[in-house]
């Protein structure tokens, strides 16, 4: 090659190869690469933002998702925990029947000889039955039958009994009650453990028919819990004013 010579092996010149041999081609180029590079680092930028909304929002809803679980939870162990009592408390709670008997009296209701060939008033002893919560007696309910009549009773505060004078005239389908034995002297009409009430109500004014040899069931009902039921035959003949039934 000739000294002084300035092109290249091809023929080209110099700067004609260092311009072919460059990355770019203009300021043009290069101006739009870098907006290229611009664009997508916005892109990436907005990606990430977007991520970030997505990933607050599935956050959130797994927190609101997770408080009412734990309120359902809640309210289901409540409803639970409600029914559970109330189940314990219907087989533990309750009365038994002691015993039972009934009282005649004459053709004008006194207590003397001769008497009426059937059963007028029925008195029975109940307390509660064992590990019984308290009863309130105005809460319970008392059925009675003959097997031809049946009685609903319920309580009255103001029916008052004495075998030993003439029945209170009260009408209606009533029972009374006395407490014969205390022990938790808190209120007269709550039936507490070891306390035991007498109940009587007039037979024959809520139309039974007790005469000898009748089939009479008893049922104490209370407002929750066990009732006591009773099923027997009278006696036969009656002997005496009081008949002792159990």
């Amino acid at each position: 090659m000739p000294a002084g010579d300035d092109t290249s092996p091809r023929g080209l010149s110099r700067g004609e190869s260092r311009e072919l041999s460059s990355p770019f081609h203009g300021g043009d180029s290069q101006k739009e690469v870098t907006e290229n590079m611009k664009r997508v680092s916005d892109e990436q930028g907005e990606f990430g933002i977007g991520s970030l909304i997505i990933f607050v929002a599935m956050v959130i809803v797994s927190a609101v998702t997770a408080t009412l679980l734990i309120n359902v939870a809640y309210q289901l162990q409540q409803q639970a925990q409600q029914t559970s009592n109330q189940a314990l408390q219907d087989v533990s709670t309750g009365v038994k029947i002691i015993s039972m008997g009934g009282y005649r009296y004459n053709a004008s209701w006194g207590t003397n000889a001769p008497y009426h060939p059937r059963i007028d008033w029925i008195t029975l002893k109940i307390t509660l039955i064992a590990g019984s919560a308290p009863i309130n007696i105005s809460t319970l309910v008392v059925e009675v039958s003959d097997g031809y009549s049946v009685a609903t009773l319920t309580f009255n505060e103001m029916l008052h009994f004495n075998s030993n004078s003439q029945p209170p005239d009260i009408s209606g389908s009533y029972f009374g009650a006395y407490k014969i034995r205390d022990l938790d002297p808190v209120d007269a009409h709550v039936l507490t453990q070891g306390d035991i009430e007498e109940l009587y109500f007039n037979a024959t004014g809520v139309g039974l028919n007790l005469e000898p040899q009748t089939h009479i069931e008893v049922k104490i009902i209370p407002k929750s819990g066990v009732p006591a039921d009773v099923s027997l035959m009278t006696p036969s003949p009656y002997i005496t004013r009081y008949v002792e039934l159990m």
